[in-house]
C-alpha cells in the first residue's frame, strides 16, 4: 500500500510538472487553495490575538520585574546619597571641631554622642569615651558654639554628661558687656536662667554670657548663650534673666571633653 502511494505521488508530481497551467492537476491545486485559504485565514485571525496576548503577558511580567529591579536600585542609590550626605556633614563638623581644638588653650578629647536621655526632668547624653581614654568626673564638655555641660558619670569606655540645660546644672557665669557675675542654671523643661544678678545691674537683652571661671570646674570665657529677657520685681533683690543657649542640644553629635586643668568638684558635690 505504501509503495502504491509513493508511486501515485511521483506520478502526480511528474504530471504536474509537465502539465500546462490550465490542466487538471493545476486546477485541483487552485481549487484546494481556494478552500484552504479562508480556513487558514480564519485560524490565523483566531490564533494571532492569542499569540499577541501571550506575548503581552510575557512583556508585562518582564516589565514588572524590571520595574521592581529599578525601584530597588533607586532605593539603594537614595540610601547611599543620604549616607554620603551624613558623612559630608559629619566631616564638616569634625573639621570645625578639630580647628576649634587646635585653637583652644586647653587639651581636649573628641567624643561621639551615642545616647541621649532628655526629658522635662533631666537632660543628659552618653559619650563613647571613658576612663580608658583619660576621662574623669567633672570634666567640662564643649563644642565650637559653646558650653555643653560636664561629665557626671564615667565607665571604662563611656561617660555621661549632664547638659547645661539640666535643672540640676549650675555654672558660674558673667556677662561680657558689664562683667556682672551670677550662676547659669538649667530650668525644668529646658532653657537657662542667669541667677543672682543684682537688680541695679545694667544687663540687657542681647548681652553675651560666658563662664566666669569661678568654682574651678569650667575654664573662664566659654560661651554659654545670650540674654533674651530681663525682668525686675519690686521687692526682689535680683533680676530675672533668661538665656538662650548657644548650643542646639537636640543636634549634638560630636563634642570635645576638656581634660586639663584637672577639674575640681563644686562645693556642693562630694567626691566619691
Amino acid at each position: 500500500m505504501l509503495g502504491i502511494s509513493i508511486i501515485l505521488s511521483i506520478a502526480i508530481l511528474t504530471i504536474s510538472f509537465r502539465e500546462a497551467s490550465e490542466g487538471i492537476i493545476h486546477g485541483l491545486q487552485r481549487a484546494s487553495l481556494n478552500i484552504i485559504a479562508p480556513i487558514q485565514a480564519g485560524v490565523t485571525k483566531f490564533v494571532n490575538p492569542i499569540y499577541q496576548s501571550s506575548r503581552s503577558v510575557g512583556e508585562f511580567f518582564y516589565l514588572r520585574r524590571e520595574n521592581m529591579r529599578l525601584k530597588r536600585e533607586v532605593a539603594r542609590l537614595r540610601s547611599e546619597t543620604i549616607e554620603l550626605e551624613e558623612l559630608r556633614k559629619e566631616n564638616v563638623r569634625l573639621r570645625r571641631l578639630t580647628g576649634f581644638a587646635r585653637r583652644a588653650p586647653y587639651r581636649t578629647v573628641a567624643a561621639h554622642v551615642i545616647g541621649k536621655s532628655t526629658s522635662d526632668w533631666q537632660a543628659n547624653v552618653i559619650l563613647d569615651k571613658g576612663s580608658v581614654d583619660g576621662i574623669r568626673k567633672n570634666m567640662p564638655v564643649v563644642v565650637t558654639e559653646g558650653l555643653v555641660g560636664q561629665v557626671v558619670e564615667v565607665a571604662a569606655r563611656a561617660s555621661q554628661v549632664q547638659l547645661l540645660t539640666d535643672q540640676k546644672s549650675g555654672v558660674g557665669a558673667e556677662t561680657q558687656e558689664t562683667s556682672e557675675t551670677g550662676v547659669a542654671q538649667g530650668q525644668l523643661g529646658g532653657g537657662l536662667k542667669l541667677l543672682y544678678v543684682d537688680k541695679n545691674s545694667e544687663v540687657k537683652r542681647g548681652d553675651r554670657v560666658v563662664t566666669s571661671g569661678l568654682g574651678g570646674v569650667f575654664p573662664k570665657g566659654i560661651f554659654i548663650g545670650s540674654i533674651v529677657t530681663v525682668r525686675e520685681k519690686d521687692y526682689a533683690l535680683h533680676k530675672e534673666i533668661k538665656i538662650v543657649p548657644a548650643v542646639d542640644f537636640s543636634r549634638l553629635a560630636e563634642v570635645l571633653i576638656i581634660t586639663n586643668p584637672p577639674p575640681k568638684p563644686p562645693f556642693d558635690i562630694e567626691e566619691d
